[in-house]
């Protein structure tokens, strides 16, 4: 597992990304539930949408090398 995130952690969005959503986050008049922070997360986003859960945890656990 600590290689999955090792992994993880080199192909992320720059901190800089994230510290801005947050800011947005903190600062936002109305703010939601959920703020996606750079492209991956809103991709992960659109899919949890529109996906069946069954595909979209399979899917997952083929990307970080778990047993499906």
């Amino acid at each position: 597992m600590n290689a999955v995130v090792r992994k993880a952690m080199e192909k992320g969005d720059a901190p800089e990304i994230v510290a801005e959503t947050v800011l947005k986050a903190a600062t936002d008049p109305a703010p939601k539930r959920r703020y996606a922070a750079g492209k991956m997360a809103r991709q992960v986003s659109f899919l949890r949408r529109f996906v069946p859960a069954s595909a979209f945890d399979k899917s997952l656990r083929k990307q970080n090398g778990l047993p499906v």
